[in-house]
């Protein structure tokens, strides 16, 4: 599949594009400092300035669509969603935690990804495949069990860290391009999998 597919992760603190051709890496742009607003579109533009390839000759955007951080996701989809219009292009909207679950060899474990205070999104896996949904909950009943996911400082002493990236964005698409693809932009939506909650006093 010689595709060029222009991927773009923002659902943590992390914000991270990066351009893909015939599943090579090209060019990769990451930052860790929360700043997506001013990095995401100067990352973009880097990418294509560094490297042969007009923006208009690629295939798709791959983007994270959640579950994830409520600002990252709402900047990561806005601009996704306004490249792709702009240069009439598909989106491959990708899953947060199945792009983090790529290359994971256990059978039996926990990915889970931090949302807000003590609360993480958690999806279970058996036997190597997905066990029901992604739920919502603290991790307090699952200490004791394999987990993987991003670390932070309320998972650092029992988790196996998996940093979010577009590369793995990227991965997935190809795997699914036909399947995963979105010609009518319109329809993407963030996973926010649980309602925000705002405290209104």
């Amino acid at each position: 599949m010689n595709r060029i597919i222009l991927s773009i992760e923002t659902t943590t603190n992390i914000c991270s594009v990066s351009l893909f051709q015939n599943k090579k890496l090209i060019y990769l742009f990451e930052d860790s400092n929360r700043k997506h607003s001013s990095l995401l579109g100067l990352f973009v533009e880097k990418i294509f300035i560094n490297s042969d390839i007009p923006i208009q000759s690629i295939d798709a955007i791959a983007i994270s669509i959640g579950p994830g951080s409520y600002t990252g996701l709402r900047i990561g989809l806005s601009f996704a969603k306004g490249l792709a219009f702009s240069i009439n292009k598909p989106i491959i909207p990708i899953n947060t935690l199945e792009s983090l679950n790529e290359g994971i060899k256990d059978l039996n474990y926990f990915l889970v990804l931090h949302a807000y205070k003590d609360n993480f999104f958690i999806q279970e896996y058996k036997n190597g495949k997905q066990y029901g949904d992604i739920f919502f909950n603290t991790i307090n009943n699952i200490k004791n069990k394999k987990i993987y996911g991003y670390k932070n400082d309320l998972l650092k002493n029992y988790i196996n860290n998996i940093n979010p990236c577009s590369k793995k964005i990227a991965r997935i698409a190809y795997k699914n391009y036909d399947n995963y693809i979105q010609n009518d932009i319109k329809l993407i939506k963030p996973n926010y999998v649980q309602p925000i909650e705002f405290n209104i006093k």
